[in-house]
């Protein structure tokens, strides 16, 4: 049966794109709206590009565009395994040539878990995602945003309505922006993951791909349906780490792993930045972290990449609550195992940055309670780490009033290596500075200056980075910085320290994960007295870090930033 809904937008879609095809028409503008049934559609540039993809149900599909593309796997095996990972005092560790080996199992400290599911298929081609550029929304039509060393992001061409690139950047320029060096036959747009790709022959090679899948992770029912209030429970015992799943007040056996040597796939030492008072880190980072191979339990069967229960399933006896954790900032993280989060891909490098680990986002989640806001992030190295004389920031990025005419914008113009495609109003941030951390502090983006925002009293409106244009000259609005401590307001600048008292900030024992948690009123208030923050809110939101490479021997900067969390509501506690 075709969806009623998916019929009327492909009907709406066609009829549009036919009448703009058909001269005897009356012309019509696309940024018009049809209004039915007290809905309103759009007809965008990418509606326009997905209608030439229609299955033979009238839908849009993925699978037609994949075809088309020869991208449609052939042959295609997968392989999904489960991994636990769990930090070890390094006294309860033994060194030896080749690596480390665990000790005790008493005393582990962040037990985590995660799925890597690995495919490997054959088609015509292969593509690979393109990181020196991006693609936005402006005026119903996509835009191309290419990365530069030397320009940052410039608009550089668009997407039509075949869906092809079209360069629109001429002229001496064209030579700074990597993406512009890419065949334009060799860059495609993929309307239903709304990304940029490389393509390429495969020439009959197998292609080979992972992707990891943190807590929580779905399981699904026999007949294919997700099973809803699942809570993931992860117990130590008898030499052994287990996760169960809380399902219908019952306790199941997801999957489990031996803490012994022969487990071990990895092992790395942990981070110890210097701290002061507003950030911690269990043990001082003096910890060795393993990541221990696991199985899969006979109540589980992997279907494709997906967890279904078996037909026989044994549920541990009792009668057991699936509750939310209240989130605690100390450096422990089991509290944040069963908040959703949104992944983001690992090696996703611009090409003139450094491959630096510790600025690679893994994932992203946030959550709140009636006063503050709690942040988190995944990398892949450790947050914080600098080497000798280096810099290292995290921010969130916030549109507070989900209107990008407002704040930092999308098409960013000076001092940016990661784009959002979001308004930045608003930040909440941290500095580490010699592997030191210095501060925690807040950012914010509107009409003014130092003057306007150490006052209190703020203004959405359009604004820039940068105090100063790439001419030299200063301008009315722009980023200011400040902290909040001791009932007053400072403005503070790179290399400053003095951490803001309402934002804290913890590390896990290796330094790969962040917990932050923000005061809502540190956002400070408009100019109708009204909260930029406050329960009931909805905001979009992104999370970045960036940070310079001395570490690794590098003087480039590394930078990430996740995708956007729209329209996350600041939600009241359940009582």
């Amino acid at each position: 049966m075709i969806h009623i809904e998916k019929l009327f937008q492909f009907v709406l879609v066609t009829f549009f794109v036919l009448s703009l095809n058909n001269k005897s028409q009356a012309q019509v503008d696309l940024n018009d709206y049809e209004k039915h049934e007290n809905k309103i559609f759009t007809i965008s540039q990418l509606a326009r590009i997905q209608s030439h993809y229609i299955d033979g149900q009238g839908l849009f599909s993925h699978d037609l565009f994949l075809r088309e593309k020869g991208l449609y796997p052939m042959n295609e095996e997968i392989q999904t395994i489960p991994y636990f990972s769990v930090s070890y005092l390094n006294e309860n560790v033994t060194e030896k040539e080749g690596g480390f080996v665990p000790g005790k199992s008493t005393g582990l400290l962040n037990i985590d878990f995660h799925i890597k599911t690995t495919t490997s298929h054959n088609s015509v081609n292969v593509a690979a995602p393109i990181w020196d550029g991006r693609v936005y929304d402006d005026n119903y039509e996509i835009i191309v945003g290419g990365y530069s060393s030397k320009f940052n992001e410039r608009p550089i061409g668009k997407i039509d309505e075949k869906g092809d690139f079209v360069s629109q950047l001429k002229g001496e320029h064209v030579k700074e922006f990597p993406i512009l060096q890419i065949p334009a036959e060799q860059i495609i747009f993929d309307p239903f993951e709304y990304k940029l790709l490389k393509i390429k022959p495969s020439n009959g090679e197998i292609i080979i791909s992972s992707v990891n899948h943190f807590l929580p992770v779905s399981i699904y029912g026999q007949q294919g349906e997700t099973l809803g209030d699942i809570n993931f429970e992860l117990v130590n015992k008898n030499s052994s780490i287990v996760l169960f799943a809380i399902l219908n007040e019952k306790k199941l056996e997801v999957a489990s792993c031996k803490l012994n040597k022969s487990a071990v796939v990895k092992s790395r030492e942990g981070y110890q930045p210097e701290l002061i008072e507003g950030c911690s880190q269990p043990e001082n980072g003096k910890v060795v972290t393993f990541t221990f191979e696991g199985e899969f339990s006979k109540n589980i069967k992997i279907v494709e990449d997906g967890m279904y229960l078996a037909k026989d399933i044994n549920y541990e006896s009792g009668k057991y609550t699936a509750k939310a954790e209240k989130i605690t900032i100390d450096g422990d993280f089991h509290d944040w195992r069963n908040v959703p989060g949104v992944s983001d891909y690992e090696g996703d490098f611009v090409s003139y940055l450094y491959k630096n680990p510790d600025t690679d986002l893994l994932e992203v989640k946030v959550t709140n309670d009636d006063k503050y806001l709690y942040m988190y992030t995944r990398v892949v190295g450790a947050h914080g780490r600098t080497g000798d004389k280096g810099r290292y920031y995290w921010y969130s990025y916030i549109d507070v009033d989900a209107n990008v005419n407002t704040g930092y914008p999308p098409t960013r113009g000076d001092n940016c290596y990661f784009g959002i495609p979001i308004g930045d109003d608003s930040e909440a941030q941290f500095e580490f500075i010699d592997n030191k951390f210095i501060k925690s502090f807040f950012g914010f983006t509107g009409i003014g200056a130092e003057k306007e925002s150490l006052s209190g009293v703020l203004e959405l409106g359009p604004s820039h980075y940068s105090s100063s244009g790439m001419d030299g000259k200063k301008r009315d609005s722009y980023k200011v910085e400040y902290v909040n401590r001791g009932g007053s307001r400072f403005a503070t600048h790179d290399y400053t320290p003095g951490t803001s008292e309402d934002i804290i900030v913890a590390l896990s024992p290796d330094g790969s994960e962040v917990e932050v948690k923000t005061l809502l009123s540190g956002f400070l208030k408009d100019k109708s007295g009204t909260d930029l923050m406050y329960v009931g809110k909805k905001i979009n939101i992104a999370l970045g870090v960036e940070g310079s490479s001395d570490h690794y021997g590098s003087g480039e900067w590394g930078a990430d930033s996740s995708p956007v969390i729209y329209n996350y509501l600041i939600k009241f506690l359940k009582k």
